[in-house]
């Protein structure tokens, strides 16, 4: 008995030791929820020896429904961003991703990833690791994860991996998760592909007869947009191999596709296979070629699985990136006519009267400068907003426009504009002959700057069809969001490019005369009134004390024009021009003491049908206080808006504060929750996000019960918000 309690107690010592033993060499990892996923690393091994190389992997378990996006997200999505702060000599691998899904949202196709994805990463340590020592590892992990909206998310880890002097075991809580990873990885293919051109089409085929048209397969490329990802992927067997082909991507050429290099998936299920896939450009097989020809225009298209969306028909053109291309030409067109754009319609317009009956050549010219003034500042603009978007700032469309001192700038730009067309001062035109003037640098010039000042005026309006395009710019890789913003640019430009450069349509304008002294001051008022908008906006931001030195300011740019514009009637003007560029000096340094005010809660009116039944029951937008309002079974519209939004304060004072309205916001008990974008504020951008926006306005109705909100268009009426209540 003494024998056996004594071998007891060596046992239990034992593995106590050894329990210890493994607690010390086992890879820790911390954890962080977010708001639609859980993620934490693992490591295969308790531990990494000096020169060995081990897997970790970074493990989510994502909400239901929910998803996040393969290194080619297709046609919209971003892939997941790790960054790693490593001891020295460490080295990590870029991500190894699982095996892609198609995933269909309306017209778009993205590939990705549900459930509980593992993304492997390979860590060697160096031949100098020291023994006894922990490595310490700070991520910074960052993905976006959609549903039918999209939220960026991201988390700081660190992770715990001992150095220990032989390769250690299997770490207890990685080694299932990666090795059920490693199942869910491609593997290299044991035969040989090539890409070619067959009709326009880039066509991937596949020396293998493993492989039928009956088959479960799909294609994806590691280059996005190389292919259409809503496309058609059309399988067609050849003896030498399997053939698969698709409509090319918007950026490319099927003819100069030099390889189209990813993941062949087969199957689906617990059942499918990866394999990884390179395809050089190769000449076509005449095989191949004569059974694709026997299937055009409409060959054999391969039956998804019910999970994933049905191809159009060869024959259709495919949705996708073009539609938001056409959304974004669009509105760039309709962008001539909204509120915040038609000051500066005037302005060109004025020049444009001037020009018509001119030189074409010259006419031709400005036309081309003022489209160029507008595509480069749209792509410089837009350039900027995803730079910082990328370094982490919430910002969106017309964020320009959130800080006082940029609003303070556009006041000084468009007085000073109202200044020249009143007839204070000159620039860019001629008083021995407007002909003269046109043909020289001047006229060219002051098109492009036209331009530039165009798009600086409507940035901060998304008009109608611009609230898709714009936020599905801001998730796509740099280059796409770029061409949607350039294109958006084209549309704004489209007009006055048209008139230019058609004989035609430039001699229906009126013909010039002294009317256009007169027309061209008219045309003074519509600048002051948008300056009286930019001071508002002001106030807004930076309170009385920002008026006032706004207002000095002005008063010091207006002496400054006076004084230039005196310069400009006599000769040896340089004192006036020296007085004239202190006070310009004067004013902008004026202008840099302005800053935002703290922000002051609006008075409220929570409670429709009680206290005063002639304002909204207004409540302040938080995404907690909606939440609380949509657990009670309260309605609520949202206003998204910004005090430098015109069409924002158009809708507002010709619809939202209107008698009918506001009644019908009572008599129905909604809830006016307003979620005031003036000023940079990290939540509101987020709640935009989530609904695929980056900019303001944007409208949204909770009804009871509803799981999602009723988008309401960027234009309202009185009629449409009665018929949204109609239903309560």
């Amino acid at each position: 008995m003494q024998r056996f309690s004594l071998f007891l107690v060596l046992i239990i010592t034992a593995l106590s030791l050894a329990v210890s033993s493994g607690a010390r060499a086992q890879a820790v990892s911390s954890e962080v929820t977010t708001g639609n996923a859980v993620s934490q690393f693992f490591s295969e091994k308790a531990g990494i020896a000096p020169g060995e190389t081990i897997l970790l992997g970074f493990h989510q378990k994502l909400r239901e429904g929910w998803h996040v996006y393969w290194v080619n997200p297709g046609e919209s999505g971003l892939p997941l961003d790790l960054r790693w702060t490593s001891p020295e000599g460490f080295l990590t691998s870029e991500p190894l991703y699982p095996l892609p899904h198609r995933l269909p949202l309306e017209t778009l196709v993205n590939y990705g990833h549900e459930g509980e994805p593992t993304f492997l990463v390979e860590l060697t340590a160096p031949e100098t690791a020291e023994p006894g020592t922990i490595a310490e590892f700070q991520i910074k992990a960052t993905w976006l994860i959609c549903a039918d909206i999209c939220i960026p998310e991201s988390g700081d880890f660190t992770l715990s991996i001992p150095v220990v002097a032989e390769p250690a075991g299997p770490d207890p809580k990685g080694f299932p998760i990666i090795e059920n990873a490693k199942l869910d990885q491609p593997v290299e293919a044991d035969f040989t592909a090539g890409v070619f051109d067959f009709d326009g089409r880039p066509v991937l085929h596949l020396d293998t007869d493993q492989f039928d048209d009956n088959s479960d397969i799909h294609y994806f490329p590691y280059i996005v947009d190389m292919v259409d990802a809503s496309g058609p992927e059309d399988v067609t067997s050849a003896s030498e191999g399997l053939s698969i082909s698709f409509d090319a991507g918007f950026m490319y050429d099927p003819a100069e596709i030099e390889n189209l290099d990813g993941v062949l998936t087969v199957g689906k299920g617990r059942s499918i296979r990866g394999y990884v896939i390179s395809a050089p450009k190769r000449a076509t097989p005449d095989d191949a070629a004569t059974r694709l020809a026997a299937t055009s225009p409409a060959p054999a298209t391969l039956e998804l699985s019910s999970d994933t969306a049905t191809p159009a028909p060869a024959q259709q053109p495919a949705p996708g990136l073009f539609g938001i291309l056409w959304l974004a030409f669009l509105g760039g067109i309709i962008l001539n006519i909204m509120p915040c754009v038609f000051p500066v319609v005037f302005l060109k317009a004025a020049h444009l009267a001037k020009a018509a009956h001119e030189e074409r050549a010259a006419i031709r010219l400005q036309g081309l400068f003022y489209t160029l003034g507008i595509l480069i500042t749209f792509v410089a603009l837009a350039g900027v907003l995803i730079a910082l978007r990328a370094g982490g700032e919430q910002i969106g469309w017309g964020f320009h426009l959130q800080s006082p001192i940029v609003v303070s700038l556009f006041a000084v730009v468009i007085f000073l504009v109202g200044l020249n067309l009143a007839g204070l001062f000159e620039i860019g035109t001629s008083l021995q002959g407007v002909g003269n003037d046109l043909a020289g640098k001047g006229g060219n010039s002051g098109a492009f700057f036209t331009g530039l000042l165009a798009v600086a005026v409507a940035a901060p309006c998304i008009g109608p069809f611009l609230g898709v395009p714009v936020g599905f710019a801001l998730t796509q890789p740099a280059v796409i969001g770029l061409a949607v913003f350039a294109v958006m640019g084209l549309g704004l430009a489209l007009p006055y490019l048209l008139i230019s450069l058609i004989p035609g349509l430039a001699t229906l304008l009126p013909k010039p005369g002294a009317w256009m002294e007169t027309f061209k001051q008219v045309l003074s008022f519509a600048m002051f009134a948008t300056l009286i908008w930019l001071i508002w906006t002001l106030t807004l931001q930076a309170g009385p004390d920002g008026l006032v030195l706004l207002l000095i300011a002005l008063l010091s740019i207006g002496f400054a024009a006076w004084a230039f514009g005196r310069s400009q009637k006599t000769r040896g003007g340089w004192v006036s021009r020296g007085l004239a560029a202190v006070s310009i000096i004067a004013a902008f340094v004026i202008i840099s003491d302005i800053e935002p005010q703290k922000q002051t809660a609006l008075s409220t009116n929570a409670t429709p049908g009680e206290g005063d039944l002639t304002e909204l029951p207004t409540a302040i937008f938080s995404q907690t206080t909606l939440e609380e309002y949509r657990a009670n079974g309260t309605p609520v519209f949202i206003d998204f808006t910004a005090a430098w939004c015109v069409t924002c304060q158009f809708n507002k004072q010709r619809v939202l504060t209107k008698p009918p309205v506001v009644k019908a916001f009572h008599e129905k008990g909604v809830i006016y929750m307003v979620a005031d974008w003036t000023l940079q504020d990290p939540e509101i951008t987020q709640a935009l996000e989530e609904q695929g926006r980056s900019g303001v306005p944007l409208y949204l109705f909770y009804a009871p019960g509803a799981e999602q909100p009723d988008v309401l268009p960027q234009m309202l009426s009185i009629d449409l918000m009665l018929e949204t209540f109609s239903g309560l």
